[in-house]
């Protein structure tokens, strides 16, 4: 992430050029929040006339003036003026907008002339006394009285044309009409182009505020998205409080809150019958204005949480469960050979089969549903004693030459767990990558304990060496495009409270080639502190760094003081008894993707019938090295294009990479 370059003088720029006809000349200023805009009308966007009750039938369309008030010969006339306006921004606010009109004609009598705004459609060239359009009330006066140039103002009136009322122009027209005649020069004067008719529009254009992720966690242990109802409302309550993103949990516990699955439907009585969650948020949160974003969030490792089995008999606790046999029994266990961690049953990263069947069911999802991203939860260890799955150890003691099982504290065994979970992230990165590139894969990560402040720390946290969750190497090679690690810490609490600003500084310097969010816990605070806690994870890092944005758990429980969600969600938007200056004043779009909008790397992803751990060396613009995994395969990211070769046990191979593409080949 680059630093932010603060600046504490205005620049002030001239511009001089023509928009539809508008001149823009005047100053266009760059302060701290906002750009000022001055347009000015040109001859060219301008038809006027004005029309005589003496002669109601004759069109004075090409007259040098225009005459209102009570004429010896025109009798009651009236000056009718339709400006094109210009192309603005759309999230332009206007200060004022005013006509100037030079009076040429000398008299002394002094009159009140009246801008109305003309009701019904005309054209210049056909309009006369007979034929005039009706007008409203009046909307700016002037005292006219020597020859000079008068502004009326129409600011609100132009507001409204730009809000979508028809712009038929204005009239100009005395309030007693019975009152001398004023003369004005017209768009058609010949000698003074500098004394016709103007418009002048100015416009500030707010300084857009920084993009950023603001996304909610909705998980399926809780209401929020298991019918169509509520679902409407969490739409209403994302709108409400300016964010931009929904992780929506589809898979609790092997099971899918969705219908195109590879899985079982999910045995939760308050899911309504029939109903794919997944598939009404995707069509009215990307129907919504401003579009959301939705990413379907995968609990990963965990399975099953019941003492009962499921009813399924497909369903992966059941096929691939303890109660299988070794080859086929994907759970991960402790060293001392426990299958339950908590009440949770979990696969093991370490098992081919299982990672390839997680692949395949996130695979299945990127296919069949218009998702913008897929989010992987629990996709680590349950700590240091697990990864004892019979398959894994064999793996490891293949590799290593070993026998017997690893003590869970061996350095090597350690690092041969986190390699199994860092495979399994960059297997499904590649392979979502392949069906559609567009989509961003994301992880919510550990952050368990003190935030680190050295590399050294790093290693030697509980996320390193209990979970086994290399998320910052992540970040680094490029298999996921966010990290959202779950800061989850009470801000009342002084030493929690440390251990968060510990954590989102390291946060902020530490993102890699790619992106981080930080995961505020809401849950365990009040909305005031948890207001602390966003406005935190916003602010730039002691080095110049900021995050890509902030999630936040959960939709269903947003404070600890029993406090309504809806008080929560308005007090992010809007100033409360909470917080006078909300973290999301205004909706903002999420981050942008660099490396995804305009790519210039590409990534490999091979299957072979090698063995499991066999060395591959890659050769070409970069030169790469990587064991296969349990599976044979391998996956490399972030290539310069180019043409590659592939060495694989005494056998070479020919690939090109393509920047944001997925190379696929299968090494025989």
């Amino acid at each position: 992430m680059g630093k932010r370059i603060i600046m504490s003088v205005a620049v002030v720029i001239v511009v001089v050029s023509s928009i539809l006809g508008w001149g823009v000349f005047n100053q266009t200023v760059w302060a701290a929040n906002s750009v000022s805009n001055t347009q000015v009308s040109t001859s060219p966007t301008l038809e006027d006339t004005f029309i005589s009750s003496q002669s109601p039938s004759t069109n004075y369309s090409k007259s040098q003036y225009l005459v209102t008030g009570n004429h010896n010969t025109f009798g009651t006339t009236r000056s009718f003026l339709k400006f094109q306006l210009p192309n603005i921004p759309k999230n332009a606010i206007i200060s004022s907008a005013k006509i100037s009109l030079y009076q040429y004609y000398n008299t002394t009598n002094q009159v009140t002339i009246d801008i109305r705004p003309i009701n019904s459609p005309w054209n210049a060239a056909t309009l006369t006394w007979n034929n005039k359009p009706l007008v409203g009330s009046s909307v700016s006066n002037q005292t006219v009285q020597k020859p000079g140039w008068y502004e009326f103002y129409i600011t609100n009136l132009v507001k409204s044309w730009y809000n979508g009322s028809e712009n038929n122009g204005v009239v100009v027209q005395f309030r007693d009409e019975t009152n001398a005649t004023k003369i004005f020069y017209s768009n058609d004067h010949l000698t003074y182009e500098e004394l016709k008719p103007k418009l002048t529009i100015t416009y500030s254009i707010p300084e857009e505020a920084p993009k950023e992720y603001r996304a909610y966690w909705v998980d399926m242990f809780h209401d929020g998205a298991k019918s169509p109802a509520q679902v409407d409302q969490l739409i209403k309550d994302v709108k409400r409080s300016n964010a931009n993103t929904i992780f929506l949990q589809i898979r609790r516990r092997g099971d899918a809150f969705y219908s195109n699955s590879i899985e079982p439907k999910t045995e939760d009585p308050y899911l309504q019958s029939g109903y794919d969650p997944l598939k009404d948020l995707i069509q009215k949160a990307h129907a919504a204005n401003p579009k959301i974003q939705v990413h379907a969030w995968f609990a990963m490792m965990p399975i099953w949480n019941k003492t009962t089995p499921p009813k399924d008999p497909n369903h992966i606790f059941n096929a691939h469960g303890m109660t299988q046999p070794s080859e086929a029994n994907w759970l991960s266990k402790t060293y001392t050979g426990s299958y339950v961690s908590g009440s949770d049953y979990v696969i093991d990263p370490g098992h081919p089969d299982a990672v390839n069947y997680t692949r395949d069911v996130i695979k299945h999802v990127a296919r069949n549903y218009d998702v913008d991203g897929v989010h992987m939860d629990l996709v680590r260890y349950m700590g240091e004693d697990w990864g004892y799955n019979d398959i894994s150890v064999q793996r490891y003691n293949r590799a290593y030459d070993k026998t017997g099982l690893p003590q869970p504290s061996d350095p090597t065994w350690k690092q041969w767990r986190r390699d199994q979970v860092s495979n399994m992230v960059r297997k499904i990165y590649t392979a979502v990558q392949t069906v559609n590139p567009s989509i961003t894969v994301s992880a919510a990560t550990i952050a368990w304990g003190d935030g680190p402040k050295t590399v050294d720390d790093w290693n030697q946290s509980s996320t390193m060496n209990s979970a086994f969750q290399d998320w910052k190497s992540w970040l680094e090679e490029g298999s996921i495009d966010l990290a959202v690690p779950m800061n989850y810490f009470r801000e009342y609490d002084a030493n929690q409270k440390s251990y968060y600003e510990h954590w989102i500084e390291w946060q902020k310097n530490n993102q890699g080639k790619r992106m981080t969010l930080s995961g505020v816990g809401v849950y365990l605070n009040s909305i005031q502190d948890s207001v602390a806690q966003i406005r935190k994870a916003q602010e730039t890092s002691l080095t110049g760094n900021k995050l890509g944005g902030i999630s936040i758990y959960s939709y269903a429980v947003t404070n600890k003081d029993n406090a309504s969600n809806s008080e929560f969600y308005q007090s992010l938007s809007s100033a409360s008894a909470h917080s006078q200056n909300p973290v999301f004043p205004s909706y903002v779009s999420v981050s942008e993707l660099p490396w995804k909008t305009a790519p210039t790397k590409g990534h490999l992803s091979a299957t072979s019938n090698a063995i499991d751990h066999q060395l591959v060396e890659v050769s070409g613009p970069e030169v790469r090295k990587v064991y296969t995994d349990g599976s044979g395969d391998f996956q490399l990211l972030d290539l310069t294009p180019g043409s590659y070769n592939v060495k694989i046990h005494n056998k070479s191979y020919n690939v090109t990479i393509e920047a944001g593409k997925v190379s696929t080949i299968i090494l025989n």
